[in-house]
């Protein structure tokens, strides 16, 4: 019996002490940046437990952690990855590898009665490699001109970079020492594929020995989405936002944005805010993404956005907008665009909105009250947009006047009081006329003049009233004014 019990509490002590332990690799670690990295890791602990979660940490930073009811957190990296589980693996991935993912990595794990962490950490270096394949773009004037480079670092041994389309076939390009250049032209021609440029060789030449290429591989097609604040088309004023979807993981990838032509550097998103007729038109977004001894241009296929404008109106008149009372008139709404559809239009004369909704106004046989300034209007559910206005005018005669009441009725007034004016002159001066030849004749019997006498200035002299004309007062021609005399 008391052998029973030592054996017992022998296997008991021995599981309590040896069970419990976390496996790190050996030694420290490098990698490359932008390469990816696995750590691998193994812990044990006794029979009858439970394990309830598992963390890695950085710098005694958690960056991974796992749990039983809410799966794997934190991922403060981003590119960490769990490849363990909750009974003995805690392997940890890293991809692609950044220049700060280096530091002193150490793994925990805990049951529903205690925690263990590993005794050690290990140690992680990241480098940058210098046969990393870079990019860069020279542009000159004109349409589609200059070109894309793709180079090395001089440190780097290896040399042949070459490009190659979306089929693996290589492309005819300018190849120095350590770069390569590719036109502009030809890279617009493959549009929509995904470009290759690399080392000859790369895999044996370039890949540092326990690093592994990122698992992305090369990138997937790009394409352009646009988003809208509101559905329908982009007017004159709204804001709306270019996407270049393309998935990659890579750390060092670069955003290129063509529009009509001109290079935009940027994200990989353009906001554009208050749009106008400028920010119309075509867009391509291209997206480099280096790698070790490789690198890839991706160029999405050209997509096409239009910004409506509100549209110019005009009110046309036919035949002409000067006519004569009672000939025929037509007033059209008249648009520069066929972009729109849906449209509903108004009509307004002197300012004052009239009950007509279609695009021609028509008149028979133009009155004067019809005259006026008249304008239309153009709308539906993107906005509305009026025309200036258009007088309409009438002809009387050789003259032309404005078909308006108010106008017409001062002209006439005008007329009248001219007409008046004309006779009373004509009154006044068929009068001086009649009264100068009554005075002729009653001197008709000696027509001789006195030269000591005044002489007359005109013919339309004041001419004295009837009562006072001189009459001779005997053979001598003497004259005398008698109010109260008479001549016969």
């Amino acid at each position: 019996m008391e052998a029973l019990l030592l054996l017992a509490l022998s296997i008991l002590t021995g599981a309590g002490c040896q069970n419990w332990g976390v496996t790190l690799p050996a030694g420290p670690l490098a990698g490359w940046s932008g390469s990816r990295l696995t750590i691998p890791c193994s812990y044990t602990y006794p029979e009858g437990h439970l394990v309830k979660a598992v963390t890695w940490s950085r710098d005694k930073e958690r960056i991974v952690r796992l749990t039983a009811t809410a799966g794997q957190g934190y991922d403060k990296a981003k590119r960490a990855q769990f490849l363990g589980d909750l009974q003995h693996d805690c392997t940890l991935q890293l991809s692609p590898l950044a220049l700060g993912d280096g530091g002193t990595y150490s793994f925990e794990f805990q049951t529903q009665s205690q925690s263990w962490r590993s005794p050690r950490a290990v140690c992680l270096t990241v480098l940058e490699h210098h046969c990393r394949v870079q990019q860069g773009i020279s542009r000159s004037p004109g349409v589609l001109s200059g070109s894309m480079e793709c180079s090395i670092s001089e440190r780097c041994a290896f040399s042949s970079l070459y490009w190659y389309d979306g089929a693996g076939a290589r492309i005819p390009q300018e190849t120095g020492k350590s770069k390569s250049s590719l036109s502009m032209r030809i890279i617009w021609q493959h549009r929509g594929a995904v470009l290759e440029c690399r080392v000859w060789g790369y895999r044996n030449r370039c890949l540092p020995k326990g690093s592994q290429p990122p698992a992305t591989g090369r990138p997937h097609r790009l394409k352009v989405l646009v988003d809208t604040d509101s559905p329908g088309p982009i007017r004159e004023g709204d804001s709306f936002t270019l996407r270049c979807v393309g998935e990659s993981e890579s750390l060092y990838q670069v955003y290129f944005w063509i529009h009509n032509y001109e290079d935009l550097y940027g994200s990989p998103s353009l906001q554009i805010e208050e749009a106008t007729l400028f920010h119309g038109g075509n867009y391509t977004c291209m997206k480099w993404v280096s790698d070790i001894g490789r690198a890839y241009l991706a160029i999405s296929p050209t997509t096409y956005v239009a910004i409506l404008a509100p549209p110019v109106v005009h009110v046309v008149a036919t035949p002409g907008p000067h006519r004569r009372t009672g000939e025929p008139l037509s007033l059209t709404c008249q648009l520069d665009t066929s972009a729109y559809g849906g449209l509903g239009f108004s009509w307004y004369k002197d300012g004052e909105r009239l009950e007509w909704a279609q695009v021609e106004l028509a008149f028979t046989g133009i009155q004067v009250a019809d005259g006026g300034e008249y304008q239309c209007e153009v709308h539906n559910t993107l906005g509305k947009s009026t025309s200036l206005p258009l007088t309409i005018t009438v002809v009387y005669g050789s003259d032309c006047y404005q078909l308006s009441p108010g106008s017409m009725a001062g002209f006439g007034a005008g007329v009248l009081l001219l007409f008046l004016l004309s006779s009373l002159g004509v009154y006044c001066l068929a009068r001086r006329i009649r009264q100068r030849k009554e005075l002729g004749g009653s001197l008709q019997g000696d027509s001789r003049e006195d030269p000591s006498a005044p002489q007359r200035d005109s013919l339309y002299e004041e001419i004295p009233c009837a009562g006072e004309i001189p009459c001779p007062l005997d053979d001598d021609d003497d004259y005398y004014n008698s109010p109260k005399d008479y001549c016969n």
